[in-house]
């Protein structure tokens, strides 16, 4: 992994900047350290403990070998974090070319989403995880209904206890109690770990694994991460600075699309960890060079709002030849991302630079725990507690009351 913080920033940031952060990036690391709550996503030693890995790879592998199709039903850091990686780690159009089908839902209220998907999975074998610490999240109690009521019509009392898989709090909710009452295989979400710090939990790691992804290498990455913490101090320094500067947006940037969802994770993590108090940068996402037919307007020439971070792949897992320049994709896609980069920091947006050497179980790990880390420490320099989301709650109580 490489991270540039240098050469595309060094003309915002002055050593009066970096001075102001000096005691702020020696208390840093005793941040993390501190005995608090909802800091279980740090202990990665607890996460991926061997007889809890081992569960569930033996589920995973049960899954894989008696299932069409598996359902995940989340939303939020409940399917998020798990269609990241399984996206960056599998062929595009996986689910045409892989068994089983993979399907995250519980994610809208659409009536027709609902219909046109179980057109496509009725006459199919299905599992089901159900993924809610509280077991009362509206769009994930709509889907589970709806697909309940499949399940039933399809399967026996005694096969639709082997089908489904319940990930949940490990004493209370409703989910919980319909394990109890049903004895339904479950997983439990730690008490200590919100939604969106949650991919190293079995909410995460189950369905990667299912998607035969070696979750022990994804482990192994995460803990490298958290063995280096300068780069992570760094971003979060940056972040701050910047917002204190005026650019309040920042603008995820991805030339691999694989990484799209890694960018829709980003986007939880940091505004619903940081948008509190009237303070925070708005994070957005950019798929280029799509998105430079689109946004690259703006960015280039609009208000001088923006900080961009680029997270680039260095090698594909394949190439070709393009004839016209005799160069191969990547290596236009390449000059597409420098060019960019270059043109975008002419017009006043700083640019962050994180670069996978490929795109591997090992990298990914390291990589969202390096932005889990960061988002942590960036709260703390913004003196705002990174694991809450008292906002989110308004539009939920609305929505009950008027239902």
């Amino acid at each position: 992994m490489e991270f540039d913080f240098e050469t595309y920033m060094q003309e915002f940031i002055s050593k009066e900047d970096l001075n102001v952060y000096n005691y702020d990036i020696n208390q840093l690391k005793a941040y993390l350290n501190k005995d608090k709550p909802m800091m279980g996503w740090y202990d990665l030693d607890t996460l991926f403990d061997e007889s809890l890995i081992k569960e569930i790879e033996q589920t995973a592998d049960y899954i894989r070998n008696n299932c069409d199709v598996f359902l995940v039903l989340g939303i939020g850091g409940s399917y998020l974090g798990a269609l990241t990686v399984i996206e960056a780690l599998n062929p595009y159009f996986y689910n045409q070319v892989k068994k089983p089908e993979i399907y995250f839902i519980g994610t809208n209220l659409s009536a027709d989403y609902y219909h046109d998907l179980i057109e496509i999975i009725k006459d199919k074998e299905i599992i089901v995880n159900v993924i809610s610490k509280s077991g009362t999240t509206l769009e994930v109690s709509i889907a589970y209904q709806l697909i309940m009521n499949l399940m039933k019509e399809k399967y026996a009392e005694n096969e639709l206890k082997k089908r489904l898989i319940i990930t949940t709090d490990v004493v209370k909710g409703k989910l919980r109690e319909e394990v109890n009452k049903y004895g339904y295989k479950s997983f439990i979400v730690p008490d200590n770990i919100g939604g969106r710090y949650s991919v190293f939990t079995p909410v995460g790691l189950l369905p990667i694994a299912v998607s035969n992804i070696n979750i022990r290498q994804l482990g192994f990455g995460a803990k490298q991460a958290s063995l280096n913490l300068n780069n992570p101090i760094k971003y979060a320094v940056i972040r701050d600075m910047m917002a204190k500067k005026g650019k309040l947006v920042e603008a995820y940037t991805v030339y691999e699309p694989k990484l799209y969802a890694l960018t829709e994770w980003l986007k939880q993590l940091y505004a619903e960890s940081l948008g509190k108090e009237g303070k925070g940068t708005l994070p957005i996402s950019l798929i280029n060079t799509r998105d430079l037919h689109s946004l690259g307007q703006f960015i280039q020439q609009g208000s001088k709002i923006l900080l961009e971070t680029v997270i680039n792949v260095k090698e594909p897992q394949n190439d070709t030849l393009i004839g016209t320049y005799n160069k191969t994709l990547s290596q236009i896609n390449n000059i597409a991302m420098h060019a960019t980069i270059k043109a975008h920091n002419q017009g006043q947006v700083p640019n962050n630079i994180i670069s996978l050497p490929i795109l591997n179980e090992v990298n990914m790990g390291y990589l969202l725990q390096f932005f889990m880390i960061s988002c942590a420490l960036n709260g703390y320099l913004m003196g705002v507690n990174p694991f809450d989301q008292p906002g989110v709650e308004d539009y939920k109580r609305i929505i009950n009351e008027t239902l």
